[in-house]
């Protein structure tokens, strides 16, 4: 069981710029917690799952002893709850490194003469805030250089193209795409390696499938405030741009469908209207599946012959990680997560999709 004490130790240092109550949380998982988490499939053990299903038991995010508290207190209510939660932190950010994917497939097909646009199926959607490439007005950035400030330059017109101050140096900004209309979701990511030419044609969706085993519609009552429930307390940033959004899902919002993978990716891909490229979309998802099941859905999308855009756990995928270059470390914490195309690597980000290596421009 020293698994899950070294993997809330990783999670601490990890996070501990960020949220140091989430922090505190993970460096305060003792022997009962370990003992706790045991009762619960191995797949529900992640702690941003098992921190966003305590706050939601009533735990206070800012007392450090508090999730130990819940453990020896409610012991049955938490593991009941954990055995089944679905939470995601339904991160907007992971859109950044995806966007140039879309991209690639409609260009590909202006190519290519057809005139069908996508058809997305996001594949564990929670409330669909990364059903919206096509609304993203995406910048890239040189990535700033191991040790220097990261934080954001001010900039007159921020995301347009032009030059930055960041330490007394200048880093050109490049737009990859600009949001086909608003409300729109404007996202900045640094780049470094090969990275994608900016697109030449608008990303276009004409059809869009939420699918999750509890889809979250935002048109409801205290919605949004569930969804931030996996969002470290501090990340008021984070809070801010997920507003935007979900502004911007509810102007087109997807079609809501409950089931889970691998079984239902079928009846998901059925619902896509005809005249439709269908392209499924896994961010941060696939690491809530038994390895068996990971394996499936890979096997069913190949077999039905379809786009599979992802940005997963580097290493999860045995045949994607197949496609790395060798100077990757999945213990690099730039290296956490893998874009891919059908199945290819062609960078890998932080957690969330901020700072992105390229190794390959994506092609369809």
């Amino acid at each position: 069981m020293t698994g899950t004490r070294e993997r809330y130790a990783a999670y601490a240092d990890r996070i501990a710029a960020v949220s140091p109550s989430y922090a505190a949380w993970a460096r305060s998982v003792d022997e009962d917690l370990v003992a706790l988490l045991a009762e619960v499939p191995e797949q529900q053990r992640q702690p941003e799952l098992v921190f966003a299903v305590a706050r939601r038991l009533g735990a206070d995010p800012t007392d450090p002893g508090a999730l130990r508290a819940l453990g020896r207190e409610a012991r049955p209510a938490l593991t009941a709850a954990l055995a089944s939660a679905t939470v995601q932190a339904n991160d907007p950010r992971r859109l950044g490194p995806v966007v140039p994917l879309f991209a690639a497939l409609t260009a590909a097909a202006v190519r290519a003469g057809d005139p069908r646009p996508l058809g997305l199926v996001d594949a564990g959607a929670a409330a669909g805030l990364c059903s919206i490439p096509d609304r993203v007005t995406l910048d890239h950035v040189p990535a700033v250089p191991a040790g220097a400030d990261r934080t954001p330059a001010a900039a007159s017109h921020l995301g347009a193209p032009g030059r930055d101050e960041r330490d007394g140096l200048r880093a050109g900004r490049v737009r990859l795409h600009t949001a086909v209309a608003e409300p729109a979701l404007h996202l900045t990511v640094e780049g470094s390696g090969t990275v994608p030419a900016p697109a030449t044609t608008p990303i276009r969706i004409g059809a869009r499938i939420a699918l999750d085993p509890e889809p979250i519609d935002l048109a409801e009552p205290h919605a949004f405030d569930r969804l931030v429930e996996a969002v470290p307390p501090e990340a008021t940033d984070r809070t801010a741009l997920m507003r935007q959004a979900a502004r911007a899902t509810l102007a087109v919002p997807p079609v809501r469908i409950r089931g889970r993978l691998p079984g239902d990716l079928d009846r998901a891909l059925d619902a896509l209207p005809d005249g439709v490229r269908p392209v499924v979309l896994t961010t941060g998802t696939l690491v809530y599946l038994p390895g068996a099941d990971r394996q499936r859905v890979v096997d069913r999308l190949r077999e039905r012959g379809v786009h599979w855009i992802a940005l997963e756990r580097t290493g999860i995928l045995r045949e994607v990680a197949s496609t790395l270059p060798a100077d990757v470390d999945p213990a690099d914490p730039d290296a956490f997560a893998t874009v891919s195309l059908d199945g290819v690597a062609l960078a890998v980000c932080d957690p969330f999709g901020v700072r992105v290596r390229w190794f390959r421009r994506p092609a369809a």
